[in-house]
């Protein structure tokens, strides 16, 4: 006997609105609109990669794919921007592999989203990254800048700043940066992790960041 088909409820929240969405926005058969600018949205690991693992089991890669899904859905009303996820559901890829998929696009922009972990379970914030060979003055560590301001003024969590990493995003021919938007080993910010409305404020901010950039570029 066959199981009946299971829709997680935060996928079934995002189709939905998708759904909704585009019963308003499009009359008819209505030609896909032209766009400016192409950004990569990489919900951070996936599939055998569940990332750091926090406060109940909560998995980075159930945090990072919500809020990357959410602001693809936020970015359907800009005709000028087209937004492409590098997984649209729980499935792996080499983080590597990602990039390279970006630059052969020839995207604008990848931004990576991830969750922090820490030993000690008061640690807690918001931080981005940038690749060790960008320098202050790079598109990407203004990128990065950007995020990471937008984020904790739409959070109020704890601004921990741009930081140095050796990371796969060194590969893109693209400003890139990669933005922990709080720690799953934080009881607090674990909770806040899994709330909807806490990850569409997350969203807002990360799409806010990416059109300050592109305005400036």
């Amino acid at each position: 006997m066959e199981r009946p088909l299971r829709i997680p409820a935060i996928s079934l929240v995002l189709l939905v609105i998708a759904i909704l969405f585009l019963s308003l926005s499009a009359g008819g058969d209505a030609p896909t609109p032209s766009y400016r600018y192409l950004v990569v949205i990489d919900p951070g690991h996936g599939g055998k990669d569940p990332g750091a693992i926090g406060i109940g089991g909560l998995e980075e890669k159930e945090i990072t794919l919500p809020i990357a899904q959410m602001v693809y859905i936020k970015s359907l009303d800009d005709p000028q921007l087209r937004v492409v996820l590098t997984r649209r559901d729980d499935e792996y890829s080499y983080p590597t592999d990602r990039v390279l998929a970006a630059n052969k696009l020839g995207a604008d922009l990848y931004v990576s989203i991830h969750a922090n972990a820490f030993s000690s379970a008061s640690v807690s914030g918001v931080e981005t990254l940038v690749n060790e060979t960008q320098n202050e003055s790079s598109p990407s560590y203004h990128l990065a800048e950007m995020l990471q301001e937008q984020v904790v003024a739409a959070t109020g969590a704890v601004d921990r700043g741009v930081k140095w990493a050796p990371l796969f995003i060194r590969r893109a021919k693209m400003p890139a940066a990669l933005v922990e938007t709080g720690f799953v080993t934080n009881p607090r910010e674990a909770k806040l992790l899994q709330s909807i409305s806490y990850q569409s404020k997350i969203a807002d901010a990360i799409l806010a960041a990416i059109r300050q950039f592109l305005r400036e570029k």
